[in-house]
C-alpha cells in the first residue's frame, strides 16, 4: 500500500514534468525536426544526451525544491544562481510570460486555421480555461497533466506504429547537417537547456508538496525517460517520411494527412493539449512569483499574468519563438553546467 501511495504521486510529477516540456513546437514536430531529425540516423545521440539531462537535472531540481520547501521558482533560482538570482529570476519571469503568449498565439492560430474561429476567440478561450486551472494551484496542473499527457503519448505511439507498418525499422535518410560529435552534443544540450529552465517553476513547487524524497527521484527519472521515448518515436516517425518532410512548417500534420482526414481532428486536439500544458505551467510559475514578491492574492496575480500573455499573443507565435527561445537556451545551459558540477550540493 505504501509503495502504491508513493508511485501514484511520482507518476503525477512525471506527467507534470512532461507537460511543461511538450509545447506547440514539440507537437508540431518542428522542434524534433530541427534539433534531431536533421542528423538522420545519428539523431539518436542528441536524443540520448537530452534524455540523460532531463532525467539527471530534472531530478536535482526536484530534490532542491524538496530541501528548501520552495514556494516558487524564485526560491530555487536563488539557491542555484546565488547573488545573480534577482536578474536571473526577472529574466525567467519575462521569458515565461513571452512563451505563455506564444502558446496562446499558437492556440489562436490553431482554432483559426482548422475551425475558422477568429484568432482572438481561440486564444481568449484557451486563456480563460488556463486561468481556471491555475487558480487551483499545483493540484490543478497535476490533474490536467494526468489526463492530457497519457493521451499525447498514446497518439505518438500510434503514429510511430503506422510508420513502422509502412517502412519497418530500416531508414535511409541523408543527414541535412554535418553530424559531427560537437554538433550532436550541442543539439542535445541546447534542446534540454531551454526546456529545463522553463521546468524549474513547476518542478521546484511540486517537490515541496511531496513527503518522500524517493517519490521525487522516481518522478524525475520517469518523466525524463518518457520525454526521451517521445523524442525518439517523434523523430523516427518524421524521418520515415524521407527528406521531403523538411519542407513543411508543420511536419507532423504532413504525416497525419497521409492517414486520412479523420485523424486531423485528433492531431488538432493533441496539439492544443501540448500548448495548454505548457501554458498553465508558465502561468502558474509567474503568478506564484508575483504573489510571493508583491504580497498580492494568487487570484489577482494569475489574472494579471493571463491578461499580459493574451496581449502578447497578438505578436504571433513564430515571431516570439524566433526572438526569445535562443536566449532562453543560453540561461538553460548555465543551469545545466551548475547542476552537473555542483557535486552533492543539490
Amino acid at each position: 500500500m505504501k509503495n502504491r501511495e508513493g508511485i501514484i504521486p511520482a507518476i503525477k510529477i512525471a506527467f507534470a514534468y512532461i507537460g511543461t516540456v511538450i509545447g506547440a513546437g514539440f507537437a508540431s514536430g518542428q522542434e524534433i525536426l530541427r534539433f534531431f531529425s536533421v542528423y538522420g540516423a545519428y539523431s539518436i545521440w542528441p536524443i540520448l544526451i537530452a534524455t540523460f539531462l532531463f532525467m539527471f537535472i530534472g531530478t536535482r531540481i526536484l530534490k532542491l525544491g524538496f530541501r528548501i520547501n520552495s514556494r516558487s521558482y524564485k526560491d530555487a533560482v536563488k539557491q542555484i544562481f546565488g547573488i545573480t538570482y534577482p536578474l536571473v529570476s526577472a529574466y525567467i519571469a519575462v521569458s515565461m510570460v513571452l512563451i505563455g503568449g506564444a502558446m496562446l498565439a499558437g492556440s489562436g492560430a490553431l482554432f483559426e486555421e482548422y475551425a475558422g474561429i477568429p484568432f482572438w476567440i481561440g486564444a481568449g478561450v484557451t486563456a480563460v480555461v488556463g486561468l481556471a486551472v491555475v487558480l487551483f494551484g499545483i493540484r490543478g496542473i497535476l490533474i490536467v497533466n494526468t489526463w492530457i499527457v497519457p493521451l499525447m503519448l498514446i497518439f505518438g505511439l500510434f503514429i510511430f506504429g503506422c510508420t513502422l507498418q509502412g517502412s519497418g525499422f530500416k531508414q535511409e535518410v541523408t543527414p541535412v547537417y554535418n553530424a559531427n560529435p560537437i554538433a550532436l552534443i550541442r543539439s542535445g544540450v541546447l534542446y534540454a537547456a531551454f526546456n529545463l529552465i522553463l521546468s524549474v517553476g513547476v518542478l521546484s513547487s511540486v517537490a515541496s508538496k511531496v513527503k518522500q524524497l524517493r517519490t521525487l527521484f522516481i518522478g524525475g527519472i520517469l518523466g525524463g525517460g518518457i520525454l526521451g521515448i517521445m523524442l525518439f518515436i517523434g523523430d523516427y516517425s518524421l524521418r520515415g517520411q524521407g527528406p521531403g518532410i523538411f519542407d513543411f512548417e508543420v511536419p507532423m500534420l504532413y504525416i497525419i494527412r497521409h492517414l486520412g482526414p479523420a485523424f486531423s481532428g485528433f492531431y488538432v486536439a493533441a496539439t492544443w493539449g501540448a500548448i495548454f500544458t505548457t501554458l498553465i505551467a508558465n502561468l502558474f510559475s509567474v503568478s506564484s512569483v508575483i504573489h510571493d514578491a508583491f504580497n498580492i492574492s494568487v487570484c489577482t496575480s494569475s489574472i494579471l499574468v493571463t491578461c499580459l500573455c493574451f496581449a502578447i499573443s497578438f505578436m504571433g507565435f513564430s515571431q516570439i519563438i524566433a526572438w526569445f527561445y535562443p536566449l532562453l537556451g543560453v540561461l538553460g545551459f548555465a543551469l545545466i553546467i551548475i547542476m552537473l558540477f555542483s557535486g552533492s550540493k543539490y
